[in-house]
């Protein structure tokens, strides 16, 4: 699993054309500190929305309501992308991506990628969501009740704000939907590393082998409708009635019939023969232009499928290439592969080898851009594929009924040869049991089309019920060895929970817990489904004690994750209730250090957090971020 890393460099908040924040963040802990109600909790808030997050049109602070666009720099596994939003109330606005630092990318217009909220069944629209964990490297991931996990549902975990109940651990929902056990558990789950990644692929099978599922089993539902009584018809059945009656028709025209021969008789019969010939002839061409098309047709199916699998290909090899250069890093020569002479170069900007100056980004400058492109080209060619198909089974019935039209056209040629007496009665009766017999073909026809896929979805529907058993069985038993993994996680986030419960004392040693001093990492339940955390089986403490034992948790997580290669949390985390509760200055300078305790000597994460009550060691241009603000920190 490729270690995801996500870090904010840079924050830019646009109103009328002007920056009205513009502030550089770094990797460690980063403070956003100033008075009470300037608006630091606002800059959290932007960050969650540029990257991903809803806000919904009655929860916009002041005066962020009242810009106009966000820019974020961000750097995602070393590559520095930039991430343009609209701000728009009432609104889940698209997402524009593009390379480079956002000095480079607000030169150029051109370059952005848009990426709506939302990915199309189809598969022709990809999501910012998909586009993003894409690029940290994230398969697309589904909770069990199959809602697509989004950066809004990631970024509920990455970011702890004022508003949600100190009791809470994930970010509040106003949607229920939203909200569930299954998404609650899957968020948890796919950021902690805790579904493997075959149980995960098993999974996306079993989602779309439910979906078709639901789809065959709705249409043959309304086949059985159509058909009625009929329904237990099978093909030999039918294809039997149509020789018959194809033979009771040939047999009626062939049929002699000594008739009085009139000379406008021969007239009109003439004239019925050469528009006899006409059909014949129009069929014939129809038959000939249909077998052409399908050849036609077959060739283009057989290109798409060879395409798509040079997609695929070129898609695994570019992903391969990346992941070989994050493991392996840049090839240096220690000799001139032509002259081999020893290579000296001190110079990091340049190359080693033919001293070129090295660009922004040079190894992986279009990863995003080939990356996008293959995958449009892929959805694409997908859904080319699906339409020549259609349109092969479409031809193949057109086929069927025009040999049907031409074998009658034929026989009626045949029989119209023959000078009759119109006025005949037995030769009227006979044409109107001919016809009576051909809207019968006509009709069977139809059921032969319906029965044909009738039998094709019953045997789908068979095939999926096989296959949606087996993957459940494979997800229940792969769901059980993975037990180790989930106890080890669980026990880890609650021992590096300890630190942070055990120094929270008072300014005379006494603990504000006494729960919180006695402590054992066993005395620590988290339950990310019914989204709350037990200390010696208690939810609630006080307010403050409360945000300390929420905050505990996302730091234990954070720094777990930091020595743990399959975490899929991208070392990154937003605090912004580290006050909450009524907590005093005292207790909070204490939590503080704790931070800066936990965290000293580490390395590659970042803490972006607000305080108003900033400790001392904190409170400077090493962690900060911009200055202590005593006015609004949006100057609008």
């Amino acid at each position: 699993m490729i270690r995801s890393e996500f870090f904010v460099e840079r924050l830019v908040i646009i109103k009328s054309g002007s920056s009205v924040y513009d502030e550089e963040f770094h990797q460690g802990i980063n403070v956003i500190r100033g008075d009470h109600s300037v608006g630091k909790t606002t800059i959290l808030e932007l960050l969650f929305y540029v990257l991903g997050g809803e806000i919904k049109e009655n929860q916009w602070l002041y005066p962020a309501d009242h810009c106009d666009e966000i820019y974020c720099q961000v750097n995602i596994n070393g590559i520095s992308f930039t991430i343009k939003r609209d701000i728009v109330k009432g609104e889940i606005p698209p997402i524009r991506i593009q390379y480079g630092s956002y000095d480079v990318t607000s030169l150029d217009n051109l370059g952005w990628k848009k990426f709506g909220p939302r990915r199309s069944e189809s598969g022709e629209r990809v999501s910012f969501s998909q586009q993003l964990f894409e690029l940290l490297g994230w398969d697309n991931h589904k909770s069990d009740d199959y809602a697509n996990l989004t950066m809004h549902q990631v970024l509920r975990f990455l970011y702890v704000d004022q508003e949600t109940g100190s009791t809470k651990i994930f970010r509040a929902e106003d949607n229920p939907r939203g909200d569930s056990e299954g998404i609650r558990t899957a968020i948890a789950e796919f950021l902690l590393g805790l579904d493997n990644l075959d149980t995960h692929k098993l999974r996306q099978q079993l989602i779309l082998a439910e979906r078709e599922f639901d789809k065959v089993a709705a249409d043959l539902n309304a086949m059985y409708k159509v058909l009625g009584s009929d329904s237990g018809l099978t093909l030999d059945v039918l294809n039997a009635q149509v020789i018959n009656i194809s033979d009771e028709i040939v047999s009626l025209h062939n049929k002699d019939v000594d008739l009085k021969v009139t000379t406008e008789l021969e007239v009109d019969s003439a004239a019925n023969y050469k528009d006899l010939e006409k059909k014949v002839d129009l069929f014939s061409r129809q038959l000939q232009s249909l077998n052409i098309e399908i050849q036609a047709t077959i060739g283009e199916i057989v290109d798409c499928e060879l395409f798509g699998d040079s997609l695929d290909f070129r898609k695994k090899s570019l992903l391969e290439s990346k992941s070989a250069f994050d493991c392996i890093g840049a090839m240096k020569y220690t000799h001139c592969p032509c002259c081999l002479e020893e290579i000296n170069s001190s110079n990091e900007d340049t190359c080693h080898l033919c001293n070129a100056p090295k660009k922004e980004s040079h190894h992986s400058n279009n990863y995003m851009q080939i990356l996008t492109e293959i995958d449009f080209q892929l959805k694409s060619n997908a859904k080319v594929l699906g339409d020549y198909k259609s349109h092969l089974e479409g031809l193949k019935s057109a086929l069927v009924i025009t040999k049907s039209h031409l074998k009658n056209s034929q026989s009626e040629l045949q029989s119209s040869s023959k000078t009759v007496d119109i006025e005949t009665q037995g030769l009227i009766k006979r044409s109107k049991k001919i016809g009576y017999l051909e809207s019968e073909i006509k009709n069977i026809e139809k059921q032969i089309k319906i029965i044909t896929d009738l039998d094709k979805y019953k045997s789908r529907k068979s095939e999926l019920i096989n296959t949606i058993t087996d993957l459940r069985e494979k997800i229940a038993a792969a769901g059980a060895s993975s037990k180790n993994r989930r106890d080890r996680v669980n026990l880890r986030i609650c021992e590096n929970m300890l630190p942070i419960l055990h120094s929270d004392l008072r300014d005379n040693g006494e603990p504000y817990e006494e729960v919180f001093a006695a402590a054992e990492s066993n005395d620590i339940e988290i339950d990310f489904s019914r989204d709350r955390t037990l200390i010696d089986g208690r939810v609630k403490f006080s307010g403050s004690s409360n945000y300390i034992k929420k905050n505990a948790f996302y730091l234990a997580a954070l720094l777990e994750s930091l020595s743990d290669p399959l975490y899929r949390l991208p070392r990154f985390l937003m605090l912004d209730a580290i006050e909450n509760g009524g907590m005093k200055a005292f207790r909070s300078h204490n939590f503080q250090r704790s931070i800066v305790e936990m965290f000293k000597d580490k390395k590659d994460f970042q803490i972006i957090l607000c305080t108003s009550m900033a400790l001392d060691d904190l409170n400077n241009d090493e962690y900060g971020v911009g200055p202590y603000y005593v006015g609004n920190v949006i100057n609008v």
